[in-house]
């Protein structure tokens, strides 16, 4: 399967593109095989990713010459701005309308969010109340246009629980407390495989050389992260 990933640095901070593609070679014989492009842009929003235009090197134009399964494309975490919800339905619908008319399949990928934590004045982004307000949006949306939606704050939700400790969420976190760390990353590498595939993530590799002096999940750890990943592709996708 040839996908490709447009987003930002939720996706890029430790190399999600990577990870996907050491999930997948590690897969058993007959499951699907990922080949993943990136337009992985630093702060990017949709808008952003549109209004670089149809020049050789920008999303458009990946995704128009690519022959892609599927466009991934991931929403930062803006919605506590006004009439951010707006603006991310119009960019939305124009890529959407891009991806379909190149003969893909859209995917919208609804990260967990930046914590109370990442800045003294970022206290409105509470969990789990900020994680609920970036991933509704995009299921509501998803839900109108036929896009199915990796839910990943969800699956964050589910694997964290309601009253996690501040050192329990940390731990999917990045020092910065704002991006996905090493745990949080393999959490959307899993619902990203089961979404992209309709397998299962179960057992398939948690061990990543190369990335950030190379890293690896536990595997009660791993496993239960493979199990909610499955779960919330289920809840959002088969009904």
């Amino acid at each position: 399967m040839k996908i490709l990933l447009v987003g930002n640095s939720q996706m890029g901070c430790y190399n999600l593109p990577r990870i996907l593609r050491v999930m997948s070679a590690s897969a058993p014989k007959g499951y699907p095989r990922l080949k993943i492009g990136e337009a992985i842009f630093g702060g990017a929003t949709l808008k952003t990713h549109w209004e670089k235009g149809e020049g050789e090197g920008t999303p458009r134009a990946m995704i128009s010459k690519g022959k892609w399964d599927c466009v991934v494309i991931q929403e930062i975490y803006c919605v506590h701005n006004p009439g951010f919800r707006h603006e991310f339905e119009k960019y939305a619908t124009l890529l959407d309308g891009a991806i379909r008319k190149s003969g893909a399949k859209t995917i919208l990928f609804a990260t967990a969010n930046i914590t109370q934590y990442y800045k003294p004045d970022y206290k409105s982004y509470r969990y789990p109340d900020s994680f609920k307000k970036l991933n509704d949006m995009q299921l509501r949306f998803g839900k109108k246009h036929g896009i199915n939606v990796a839910a990943a704050g969800y699956a964050w939700m589910k694997y964290l629980g309601k009253n996690p400790s501040k050192k329990k969420l940390m731990d999917l976190y990045h020092s910065d407390k704002g991006h996905p760390g090493g745990k949080g990353t393999y959490l959307y590498a899993c619902l990203l495989y089961a979404i992209l595939t309709g397998r299962s993530p179960a057992g398939l590799a948690r061990e990543f050389s190369g990335i950030r002096g190379g890293f690896s999940i536990p595997e009660k750890e791993a496993s239960r992260m493979q199990q909610v990943a499955w779960s919330q592709y289920l809840e959002n996708t088969c009904k």
